[in-house]
């Protein structure tokens, strides 16, 4: 190549399997790319330092990067899954009921569905799961409770009271780390009746740990 210093070592057939060594023009910083790709130019794996900021990027032959490190040692997986839900409503009564959170702020991969309130586990890992909102009634106390594929788990009721009976909003929250077999699903339920506030009072939300 006449501009870009190149090391190339492939199979000699269609398999594919290659590496690459290449230089860079332009700044003086730019220190070069080492690496793994397929004979259509899908990289696998990329060490690189380009205008002046080294990074190591994974793609696994696709053209989304699965995981980043820079050159400050930040990791970022940016297809890791990840939901943040509400219900769009400012006041919503549920009672016995499955809760179904439609809408999302974010839903990376698409697993949270906004038609029935689940959160389905792609692949099997550890979740962290976490649930907040505001309430309000005129009952001394309820229960919000965590289920998975339609079964209450244990550790997943939440108890809380109605410290003010004159219909004024309080809190309560959840958080827990549930570990998930590939399709499992999450929903919250409302054991009790309970005026919910939606909107930006409430957050249904969990990410894969790994």
């Amino acid at each position: 190549n006449p501009s870009v210093a190149t090391v190339r070592i492939e199979t000699g057939d269609s398999r594919g399997q290659a590496w690459d060594l290449l230089s860079t023009n332009g700044a003086g910083t730019n220190t070069g790319t080492l690496s793994f790709r397929n004979e259509a130019g899908s990289s696998y794996l990329d060490l690189a330092a380009n205008g002046g900021s080294p990074k190591t990027t994974i793609r696994n032959g696709g053209a989304n990067d699965l995981l980043v490190v820079d050159n400050n040692g930040n990791v970022t997986t940016p297809k890791q899954p990840s939901f943040a839900a509400y219900r769009n409503q400012s006041l919503w009564n549920v009672s016995g009921a499955y809760m179904v959170f439609n809408t999302t702020r974010h839903n990376i991969g698409g697993h949270y569905d906004t038609s029935n309130g689940r959160f389905t586990a792609p692949v099997s890992g550890s979740y962290q799961i976490n649930f907040y909102s505001i309430y309000r009634g005129n009952r001394t106390s309820a229960y919000v409770q965590v289920y998975v594929n339609g079964a209450r788990i244990y550790g997943g009721d939440i108890h809380f009271t109605f410290y003010d009976l004159n219909n004024n909003w309080d809190n309560v929250s959840y958080s827990q780390v549930l570990y998930l077999n590939a399709n499992d699903y999450v929903q919250m339920y409302s054991a009790s009746n309970v005026d919910w506030h939606g909107n930006h009072w409430q957050c249904f939300s969990g990410y894969l740990l790994g």
